[in-house]
């Protein structure tokens, strides 16, 4: 017979949103914890994964942000390499291999999978062929880049962008493909890709885009990766087409997903179950379903912050204090080497999706005064509907995180372009020009905004 054992609270996945939460909870209150997880490693950067890839971070080790003693001497109890079988709902019971979990509370932080698509699937298991996700999959790479000359790389999303430029500057022979015409497709416009695509290729990388590999080559291990009849010669192949909601577990246990593959939850991250949210089941980070902040729409945002975010309000409510998530933006950054890619809010192309008419403005400028030495371009974007700001993209070797910070800001206040044309920046020739380069574009989002009025 399995042995039982019981639990105040109950997280599954031991990600940002699950470990967040557990540490939120024990600190408000003087509640038993389990934290129950796939992974062989807690509570470390996914998203240094690629700069260690670079050498740019010294060791696996300086990714680990707290070890497992933290959490014991927290009092939360943590099961590693430990997969949930099943969530029974109605009798609060997370089926294990060795034991059964009951529960008051359940939290779902299961996090996203990675999406390969269906005719890279039968490749998944050949030696040299790894997807980049956890810090294992990390170590598998380094371990192969110690003897590999070439690499491709399948999918030319942030991830795949950030791990094509670190893994050239390391003088690996790189080739990037990309399904579509435009790289980073979901973050910024075609035109704003195009920088970054030429900074790809001043660095090395091989950019393919608008193609798909026909197959991948080699016996006991990868050789080649065969596209329009081209064999391009691969030791290590990473395939890195996109992350989906890792949803699984809470579908065979009844609990509803959304549109976009999500958990579906309320404003209170309670899951959806049997026709009504749960005020014991909760979901939070890469696996559910929230709310645009633009669109008014259901979204997933797949990104560290509003994942920490999101466990705050869990373990609010868990803890009983009444707190709602309100909708979110998700401004986000990216560095290809030394080119940093920020954007938040709509671009061009998903304005289209949806209905919205945009005007856009832009602007090229640089970093410093002219005559200050390591000045250099920073390429601004930014998106107006019905005169307010809706989306930015700023492209630039510096000043773009607070640039985007302070631009989700003012999409957050509905600022009008009649405001912006106001904004004061401060100036000094080392950090700065004393026009900033945003304010040229907003005067050409201005002047286009008239001439159509």
């Amino acid at each position: 017979m399995k042995d039982i054992r019981k639990y105040d609270l109950a997280i599954i996945g031991g990600g940002a949103a699950g470990l967040t939460t557990a540490t939120h909870v024990k600190r408000c209150k003087d509640l038993s914890v389990i934290v129950i997880s796939k992974d062989a490693h807690i509570s470390y950067s996914e998203c240094g994964i690629p700069f260690k890839l670079a050498g740019k971070v010294h060791d696996f080790d300086s990714l680990i942000v707290k070890t497992p003693d933290f959490f014991d001497k927290m009092g939360i109890d943590i099961e590693l390499e430990t997969e949930a079988l099943s969530i029974d709902i109605l009798n609060r019971k997370i089926e294990l291999e060795n034991c059964d979990i009951l529960f008051d509370k359940l939290v779902i932080a299961t996090g996203g999978k990675q999406r390969i698509p269906q005719p890279l699937q039968k490749y998944i298991g050949m030696d040299g062929i790894f997807t980049i996700q956890t810090l294992a999959d990390g170590m598998k790479i380094e371990s192969a880049l110690l003897s590999a000359k070439t690499m491709v790389i399948i999918g030319a999303g942030a991830i795949g962008v950030e791990t094509a430029a670190g893994i050239a500057k390391r003088g690996i022979d790189t080739t990037l493909i990309n399904r579509g015409p435009a790289i980073l497709s979901r973050l910024i416009d075609p035109d704003m890709a195009e920088i970054v695509s030429e900074f790809l290729k001043s660095i090395g990388v091989n950019l393919i885009t608008g193609n798909i590999p026909d197959s991948i080559e080699g016996k006991e291990r990868v050789e080649n990766v065969l596209i329009s009849g081209e064999r391009i010669p691969a030791d290590i192949v990473i395939i890195s087409t996109g992350i989906l909601p890792d949803v699984e577990l809470a579908e065979n246990a009844g609990i509803s997903t959304g549109e976009l593959g999500g958990i579906i939850v309320n404003e209170h991250l309670q899951a959806f179950v049997d026709g009504n949210f749960s005020t014991d089941i909760f979901a939070g980070g890469d696996c559910c379903e929230i709310t645009d902040f633009i669109t008014n729409k259901g979204t997933l945002v797949q990104l560290a912050p509003a994942a920490r975010h999101m466990a705050t309000i869990m373990a609010n409510n868990i803890c009983g204090k009444d707190t709602v998530l309100k909708p979110l933006l998700g401004p986000s950054i990216y560095v290809a080497g030394d080119l940093l890619i920020g954007s938040v809010g709509l671009t061009s192309k998903r304005a289209r999706s949806e209905d919205i008419d945009v005007i856009t403005g832009y602007a090229t400028g640089v970093t410093k005064a002219s005559y200050f030495p390591g000045s250099s371009d920073i390429h601004i974007k930014l998106i107006f509907s019905d005169d307010r700001l809706t989306g930015a993209q700023i492209i630039g070797k510096s000043g773009v995180k607070e640039r985007i910070d302070s631009l989700a800001f003012m999409i957050k206040k509905k600022a009008t372009i009649e405001e912006m044309l106001s904004i004061e920046t401060c100036y000094a020739p080392p950090v700065s020009t004393v026009v900033d380069p945003l304010m040229y574009a907003i005067k050409d989002a201005f002047r286009k905004i008239k001439a159509r009025t």
